[in-house]
C-alpha cells in the first residue's frame, strides 16, 4: 500500500533509457575515504564553541550551525562540511551543487563524533524536511542522524528535481512521522517518508547511492521508508538495513502524475536493491513488501534478507493500463512473513508484471498468520520465470496462482519444494487463476500443468530450520546443491547471498546459498 506525495505542499520550498537488467548500477564513483576530502575546502561547525560570524575554516573558528556553513559553500565548488558531535536542532536547505564526482560538497561528521539533525523544536520550522534537496549534483551526506520530525508530510531527507551523482552512506533515519502514536491507523492523507527521491522533471536524477544506512521507527502512514519515485535512473541501494516501519520498508515506483515528470520516464529504472536487511515492515490497514516495486522497471533485487513484513518482496503494477518490466528477485533469504514469501503481478485488470524472473531464492515458512495462502503469490504476469528456488512451506500449501487473476508464459522448474507434512502427496497447489483448479499432490500438479518438469521435493537440510533466527545455508547434505539448472550462466555482478560466486563446481545450487561443497 502506497500513498502519492503531494508535492505541491513542498513547492515553496524547492526551486523548480536503455533497458539493462544486469550490473553494478549507481556504485560510488569515488572513494568515500575523508582523506580525499582534506584537499577541497573546508568549513567546520561546532553547536557549543561556534559562531556563525565565524570564518568556519578551522576547527578553532567553528561555526555554529550547519546551514551556516551550508551557505558558505560555491555552486559547482567542492568543499567539506565537517560537523562536530552534539544535537542540530535545524531544518537544512541544501544551496549548491559540487563541481564534479571527485570535488562534491560534502556533509559529514567530525573525528567520528555522534552528529543528530533533531526536528524537535528545529528552525526552519516552514519546512516538513529535515534535509531539503533540489536539483542539486555532486553531493554527499555522510555519518549523521536524522531524527525525530513529528508532524504530517514529515520527511528526513527529500531530494527532488533532477541531477546527478548523489550518495547517502552510514546515516541514520528515525522518528519520523505523521504521528508519535504507532498505534494510530492512518487515513489517506497521514503520510511521513523518511526517506524519498522523486525524478520531478524531464531530466533525470541520476546516479544515485544509498549505502550502508539504518532506517527505523519510523511511523510513515500511506508512504515507505525508502521511496524512490519518477524518473530516477541508474541506482544503488545496497547494505542498509530498514526496520519497524508502519508500511512498505524500500519502494521503487513509477506512472504517478503526481511527480511532474514526463509520462514516458515518468518511472524508476536501471537500479540495484542488493544485501540489505530489511524487517517488520507492516502496515496497520494493508499488505506492506519489505521490497516493494510498482510501476519501475529494469531493476535487480539481489541477496537481501527479509523477515517479519507483511509480505517480503512484492512486484505490481498499481496503475492500470501500465506495466512494471524485467525485474528479477534472485538470491533471497526470505522468511517468517505476515502473508505470501514474493507477491508477483498486477493487481489492475490491463497491467501485468512482464520479462521478470524469481530465480535462486531461498523462501522458508512465510504466511505465518496461517490460513489459505502459500508462498509464492501470484497476479497478471507475462514472461514470467520461476526457477532454481527453495520453496518449503509452514503448512502443506506451496504455491498459490490467486483467483482472478492471470498468467501467461509462466515457466516453473528446477525448484526445491518441502512442506509441513513431509510428504509431496499431501502438497496443495491452488492453481484458481491459471485454469480453476486446486491440486493435492506435486505429482497431480506437474502432470496438469507440465511446470516443474525437473522440480523436486525434498528437504533442503539447512543449516538450521528453526524459527525466528533460521540459518537457511545449505547443510553438507543438501539435494539442492548443484541440482539448478545445468546450462545456468550467471549474470554480470550476480552472485549468491553471501556475495560468493553464484556457480561453484560447475552446477549452481538450487536456493540463495552457493555452497563449497
Amino acid at each position: 500500500m502506497k500513498k502519492v506525495i503531494i508535492l505541491i505542499l513542498l513547492a515553496g520550498l524547492f526551486s523548480a533509457c536503455s533497458k539493462v537488467n544486469n550490473g553494478n548500477f549507481g556504485q560510488p564513483a569515488t572513494s568515500k575515504d575523508k582523506t580525499m576530502l582534506l584537499a577541497l575546502t573546508s568549513y567546520y561547525v561546532n553547536g557549543t564553541t561556534g559562531n556563525d560570524t565565524n570564518t568556519g575554516t578551522s576547527a578553532a573558528a567553528a561555526l555554529k550551525t550547519i546551514q551556516a556553513a551550508l551557505n558558505k559553500t560555491t555552486n559547482g565548488a567542492g568543499s567539506t562540511i565537517f560537523v562536530a558531535g552534539g544535537t542540530y536542532k535545524e531544518r537544512l536547505t541544501w544551496p549548491n551543487s559540487g563541481a564534479s564526482s571527485t570535488e562534491p560538497i560534502t556533509l559529514t561528521n567530525y573525528n567520528s563524533g555522534v552528529v543528530i539533525i533533531d526536528g524537535d523544536n528545529a528552525t526552519n520550522t516552514a519546512q516538513n524536511a529535515m534535509i531539503a534537496i533540489s536539483s542539486k549534483s555532486h553531493i554527499r551526506i555522510q555519518s549523521v542522524r536524522i531524527a525525530n520530525n513529528i508532524r504530517s508530510f514529515a520527511s528526513g531527507i527529500y531530494m527532488s528535481g533532477s541531477g546527478t551523482d548523489v550518495q547517502f552512506t552510514d546515516c541514520k533515519l528515525y522518528n519520523i512521522g505523521w504521528t508519535s502514536n504507532a498505534s494510530s491507523r492512518p487515513e489517506p492523507k497521514d503520510n511521513a517518508n523518511p526517506f524519498v527521491i522523486i525524478g520531478s522533471t524531464a531530466n533525470s536524477y541520476n546516479q544515485i547511492y544509498i549505502g550502508s544506512n539504518e532506517v527505523y521507527n519510523c511511523n510513515t502512514g500511506y508512504s515507505e521508508g525508502l521511496t524512490i519515485a519518477g524518473n530516477v535512473e541508474n541506482f544503488l541501494i545496497e547494505n542498509n538495513t530498514i526496520h519497524d516501519i508502519t508500511n512498505i520498508g524500500i519502494d521503487m515506483t513509477g506512472n504517478y502524475a503526481w511527480t511532474g515528470a514526463p509520462a514516458n520516464v515518468n518511472f524508476a529504472r536501471n537500479g540495484n536493491v542488493k544485501y540489505n536487511k530489511v524487517y517488520r515492515c507492516v502496515s496497520p490497514i494493508a499488505t506492506s513488501a519489505g521490497i516493494y516495486v510498482d510501476g519501475a522497471k529494469w531493476i535487480n533485487i539481489e541477496g537481501n534478507t527479509c523477515y517479519e513484513n507483511s509480505t517480503g518482496i512484492s512486484a505490481g503494477c498499481e496503475n492500470d493500463n501500465n506495466s512494471t518490466d524485467g525485474i528479477n528477485i534472485r538470491s533471497n533469504f526470505i522468511y517468517n512473513n505476515i502473508e505470501a514469501g514474493i507477491i508477483m503481478g498486477s493487481n489492475a485488470a490491463n497491467s501485468k508484471v512482464i520479462n521478470s524472473t524469481i530465480t535462486n531464492n531461498t523462501l522458508f515458512k512465510n504466511y505465518s498468520k496461517t490460513g489459505w495462502g502459500g508462498e509464492i503469490h501470484l497476479q497478471n504476469t507475462d514472461h514470467l520465470t520461476i526457477r532454481n528456488n527453495i520453496i518449503q512451506s509452514a503448512s502443506n500449501i506451496v504455491i498459490v496462482a490467486s483467483t482472478n487473476y492471470n498468467s501467461t508464459n509462466l515457466v516453473f522448474d528446477y525448484n526445491n519444494y518441502f512442506s509441513a507434512s513431509g510428504s509431496s502427496n499431501t502438497v496443495t497447489f491452488d492453481w484458481a487463476g491459471i485454469n480453476g483448479t486446486t491440486y493435492g499432490s506435486f505429482a497431480a500438479f506437474k502432470t496438469a500443468t507440465g511446470l516443474d518438469t525437473n522440480s523436486n521435493y525434498s528437504t533442503p537440510s539447512f543449516v538450521s530450520a528453526s524459527l525466528p533466527s533460521p540459518n537457511l545455508h545449505l547443510g553438507s547434505t543438501s539435494l539442492c546443491i548443484n541440482r539448478g539448472l545445468p546450462s545456468f550462466v550467471a549474470q554480470p555482478g550476480e552472485f549468491d547471498i553471501d556475495k560468493e560466486a553464484r556457480v561453484r563446481n560447475g552446477r549452481v545450487d538450487i536456493g540463495a546459498d552457493e555452497s563449497a561443497y
